[in-house]
């Protein structure tokens, strides 16, 4: 039995409408909770900067998905109002890959993946202390993935009459863009928290025995789970692809939306902690005496428990033996002669 009888192709695009509703009304409350956490923390933290980069890039987000969602709702209104009176009219209708609503959905969600892989290596570049080289193969990954996604675009475009998502001409394009695009977001994710924990490791020495490793690892854990979760979905749409079946196009759909709450959860995750580190350390501002042994120093908004630190001094002394010798050589009763008077002695 094919697959086509198991899971039809108009089923797969209902459930796939249905789930990518449900993902984007998560993203939709999630991206209200992340603007109100950066315009809160822009005005108690001052970071401008990178609050304006963090709100462009989720607002660019969120407006694709709606953009999205949009088009899949107009074509499911195509699909099953205008050519569902026709004897298998909704399948004939979805399975025209090269209708212009369809091309411009897949530019969407390519659009969407690069705007994400863009930051995730921006992110990159920004832990790794604005070092050029790191930058070298998340870029090449992310011009082939680029150059992967749109060249599948123009091969949908120009796809025959009935010419299905699996044909020969545009498996190696697809394949490619999934392949490289969860390439470049594991090798960014590993090379980021390898960053973070080997930061960790060099400040560890100065805390305090016993002491909670801090924000640190919660922050690494954030982004490994998260690139958990995307990764996963992407797992699951090449797979889904490699097998042929049309729950490709559920994950597909699912997955557009899904981009966005996982970078606003990651946002949501580091900002709710900081403003927690904040009311525990008062905004890393200090007006008492120094932190002393096993006290709380804060850095930078982070609270760090500090261990008593030894300092060695070591003392040298030089002396100039020739001006002793000229002195032992010098008549006493002038020594006493010139104390007397107040006169420095002479020679």
């Amino acid at each position: 039995m094919s697959d086509e009888e198991t899971f039809p192709l108009a089923r797969a695009e209902l459930i796939a409408l249905f789930l990518e509703s449900m993902l984007f009304g998560a993203f939709t409350v999630l991206y209200a909770i992340a603007i109100w956490i950066l315009l809160y923390r822009e005005k108690l933290r001052g970071r401008s900067t990178l609050n304006r980069m963090l709100f462009g890039t989720t607002t660019i987000m969120w407006v694709l998905s709606v953009a999205h969602l949009a088009i899949d709702v107009v074509r499911a209104v195509q699909g099953f109002v205008v050519w569902g009176g026709t004897p298998n009219g909704t399948n004939s209708f979805y399975a025209r890959i090269s209708d212009p609503t369809e091309v411009a959905k897949n530019v969407i969600y390519i659009s969407m993946t690069l705007v994400a892989d863009s930051f995730v290596t921006y992110r990159l570049f920004v832990v790794w202390n604005r070092v050029w080289w790191i930058l070298v193969v998340p870029c090449v990954l992310l011009v082939a993935t680029a150059i992967a996604g749109y060249g599948a675009c123009v091969e949908i475009g120009l796809a025959k009459e009935g010419n299905a998502i699996f044909a020969d001409n545009l498996q190696p394009w697809i394949r490619a863009f999934f392949s490289l695009s969860l390439t470049t977001n594991l090798l960014a994710t590993l090379l980021i928290a390898a960053r973070i924990m080997w930061s960790n490791r060099r400040v560890r020495k100065y805390r305090a025995s016993g002491a909670a490793v801090g924000s640190h690892w919660e922050v690494v854990e954030t982004m490994i789970q998260s690139a958990a979760v995307y990764s996963a979905a992407l797992a699951s749409l090449l797979g889904t692809y490699l097998a042929g079946s049309n729950a490709q196009y559920v994950c597909l759909d699912a997955l557009q939306p899904l981009i966005g709450v996982v970078f606003t959860l990651i946002i949501i995750r580091v900002g709710l902690g900081y403003t927690m580190n904040d009311s525990v350390s008062g905004g890393g501002r200090s007006d008492g005496p120094r932190a002393g042994p096993g006290q709380l120093q804060t850095i930078g908004g982070h609270a760090y428990p500090l261990q008593p630190v030894a300092i060695n001094v070591s003392v040298s002394r030089t002396h100039d033996r020739a001006s002793f010798d000229n002195f032992d050589h010098k008549d006493p009763s002038r020594v006493v002669s010139d104390v007397e008077s107040g006169k420095a002695p002479s020679d």
